[in-house]
């Protein structure tokens, strides 16, 4: 049944199986980007997000699941594993403003731009 030969075992790694990309939307605000990324099972303890040389970096483990009931198990493919991902950030990103938070398993991280510097002429006619 299920394709399956056998029962597998209930084996819970104690590492994870896996590094993954997180799948990601960035949206462009007025007031900079915004960058979600999928990492289920990642909680606030878990996750690093770092900011060096206009490169931002994500990485979050997804926590091991308690062993579950073994009786009737016949396949398992829960698993949990490392989330990582990096970005090339331009120079209009406030570097000391970059956020992060994470609610249900999406990381949302705020990069706002900079404060503006841009000043308008007048221009003045002869």
């Amino acid at each position: 049944m299920f394709g399956l030969d056998k029962k597998t075992e209930d084996k819970v790694a104690t590492t994870a199986e896996a590094t993954y990309l997180p799948a990601v939307d960035v949206v462009e605000g007025e007031s900079g980007y915004t960058i979600y990324a999928d990492v289920p099972g990642a909680t606030k303890d878990s996750v690093q997000v770092s900011y060096e040389s206009g490169t931002l970096t994500l990485k979050a483990t997804a926590a091991a699941q308690k062993k579950t009931e073994t009786a009737g198990l016949i396949h398992r493919e829960f698993r949990f594993a490392d989330y990582e991902r990096t970005f090339r950030v331009g120079d209009d990103v406030d570097a000391d403003a970059i956020a992060a938070e994470i609610t249900e398993g999406v990381l949302k991280v705020s990069l706002p731009r900079k404060a503006s510097a841009k000043k308008a002429i007048a221009v003045t006619a002869k």
